[in-house]
């Protein structure tokens, strides 16, 4: 059958901003999928299709600043990685970044898969200012919010003329800017999945931390912490912390602390060993990370218990460990420097959630540079001006055998990752990873038309690869990359060869050691290790042994030996094949 091309014409495509880059050959063709919900209506109406392949265009041109199809915020805006906030230039492929399971409602680390910059022009975004909100974003960059829904629900034996019971609650939903409702409630913070659960200090030796960090001043020997002898509760919790850690003071004077006492104060003196312990984890955010949610509680209490409700430092990166950590534990916190100060205040609140109808928002035209990361979640956690939020990343096939005409042949295509359109085409499925989900058979046979299309007019090699063969990505999801593996045959054609291994989808977090990480997704490659032959314990926890494992593992297969099972060495485990050692 020859291909049913939709011409950009004919679906009414708007006209690029600028000149192609042109493209000889390619080594063949990256299949994609949409992301995201589509709506399983699509396939018994075309026109759906047509409609859903324009906003697609509208998306990548308006939001991504792109010259045509192939989403944003502005300069200001910062990311949260595990080495602070960054800023879009600081930001990196590969940097753990939290970010926001929509559905369990947790943050998660999960690494950055494509730092996306568009060039500086004038356009059109929405600024939303509220108490706790700043955020300047194109019309179309995604939100996940809750929002409000009321169903009726029927009283138990309610008969006629009996009135309905009204229930309301929130569900969660993902919107655009320009679709935010009044009440919709924004996400400000949410417990963290990924905290260690084996202590590696002990909980004395975190809160002698938190009173140093907070409270600590230079002396002559060592450091030194002082309490007002009005809070004798502080100054006995701190009396037990050192007794704990370092044992009662000598007798003799030669000791790791000493307590003096005047009639105002009590002062803990430390010893230049005992302050060289405390302080070299203080205020790493290293030491934050290590910590299980418990310490990093009792981490923020104590800080909290030094400094007061809305504590203020000097130090700006002391500040920023603190509002580190709060935000690790689920609670919500804002940065500000105090005016005509050189001091940082965090306000820790009781806020999870942030709704517009409360907030500022208007449209302005902005001429800067915008940006997006991707992530696994399609999330990440944002700031600006010192506020909060998470915030929410060619040919096209559709069910009806038709093929759309995107940037078409020998153009250079956005969409298979920097530094990977020249060597693939990149040929789109109008299927999601929610609602319609399994490509039906007229996608498959239309996927099938223009691969032919660009081999045979557009010089295309003979590859057929997915999306994720090239780049970290779960794109072009599971039942559409598993079709791909099998080696992409005709629907109802001779039986394909048996499928080849398919990774499960990459957890989400990197495995590492140390500390020790404990989980169903640890025991999940383990379990695929030993399935290859490895011996390993099949235990849920990755310690040193799964560390070494992994090691000999990645040196076998030709990549870095570093010990981590990050989204390649996890594909690994499952699709490379098994050699005999």
């Amino acid at each position: 059958m020859a291909i049913d091309l939709v011409l950009r014409r004919d679906w009414q495509a708007r006209a690029p901003r600028g000149s192609y880059t042109q493209l000889d050959s390619t080594r063949g063709v990256k299949v994609h999928y949409t992301g995201g919900r589509v709506a399983p209506g699509i396939v018994d109406d075309h026109e759906e299709c047509v409609a859903l392949v324009r906003s697609i265009q509208g998306y990548h041109m308006d939001a991504n600043g792109w010259i045509d199809i192939g989403y944003c915020v502005d300069e200001e805006t910062e990311i949260l990685t595990r080495e602070g906030w960054k800023s879009y230039r600081e930001l990196r492929t590969g940097d753990l970044a939290l970010t926001l399971d929509h559905e369990s409602g947790l943050s998660e680390w999960q690494p950055v898969l494509e730092v996306c910059v568009f060039p500086a022009r004038p356009r059109e975004m929405v600024r939303i200012e509220g108490p706790h909100h700043s955020s300047l974003t194109t019309p179309h960059h995604r939100w996940p919010v809750e929002r409000r829904r009321t169903r009726m629900r029927w009283r138990r034996g309610a008969g006629a003329g009996k009135a309905p019971r009204v229930v309301a609650g929130f569900e969660r939903s993902w919107v655009t800017t320009e679709t935010l409702g009044l009440g919709d409630r924004i996400p400000l913070a949410a417990p963290c999945a990924d905290l260690p659960v084996e202590a590696k200090w002990s909980d004395a030796f975190v809160e002698l931390v938190a009173w140093l960090w907070a409270d600590g001043r230079a002396g002559a020997a060592g450091p030194a912490v002082c309490r007002s002898l009005e809070k004798p509760v502080h100054v006995a919790r701190i009396r037990a912390a050192l007794t704990s850690v370092f044992g009662p003071p000598a007798p003799d004077g030669v000791s790791p602390w000493r307590e003096v006492a005047d009639r105002r104060l009590v002062e803990f003196r430390l010893s230049a060993d005992a302050g060289r312990r405390l302080s070299e984890v203080a205020p790493g955010l290293d030491f934050l990370l290590s910590l299980t949610r418990a310490q990093l509680s009792l981490f923020v209490e104590t800080s909290l218990a030094s400094r007061g409700d809305t504590p203020v430092w000097q130090d700006r990166a002391a500040a920023e460990a603190f509002m580190f950590a709060v935000l690790l534990t689920g609670a919500s916190a804002s940065l500000r420097r105090l005016p005509s100060t050189p001091a940082w205040q965090v306000d820790v609140t009781g806020r999870q959630h942030f709704s517009p109808g409360t907030a500022a928002i208007s449209r302005e035209t902005y001429h800067g540079e915008i940006w997006c990361p991707r992530t696994g979640n399609r999330s990440w956690m944002a700031r600006r001006a010192g506020s909060v939020y998470f915030t929410g990343n060619s040919y096209i096939a559709c069910p009806h055998r038709k093929v759309f005409e995107g940037r078409g042949l020998h153009h250079l295509p956005a969409a298979n990752g920097p530094g990977l359109n020249a060597g693939h085409y990149a040929v789109l499925g109008l299927v999601g990873n929610a609602g319609l989900v399994q490509p039906p058979d007229g996608l498959l046979h239309g996927i099938l038309d223009a691969v032919q299309y660009v081999r045979d007019r557009g010089h295309a090699g003979r590859e057929i690869k997915g999306h994720r063969d090239g780049y970290a990505t779960d794109c072009p999801g599971e039942p559409l990359y598993a079709w791909v593996r099998r080696g992409a045959p005709r629907p109802g054609g001779s039986a394909p060869p048996p499928p080849r291994p398919v990774a499960p989808p990459f957890p989400g977090r990197l495995l590492k050691y140390p500390p020790v990480m404990r989980g169903e997704d640890v025991r999940t490659w383990q379990r695929q290790m030993r399935a290859r032959g490895w011996d390993v314990a099949v235990d849920g926890a990755y310690g040193a042994e799964s560390r070494d494992v992994c090691r000999r593992f990645q040196r076998e297969q030709g990549v870095a030996d570093d010990g981590i099972v990050g989204p390649v060495t996890w594909r690994l485990a499952w699709e490379a094949p098994v050699s005999a050692r």
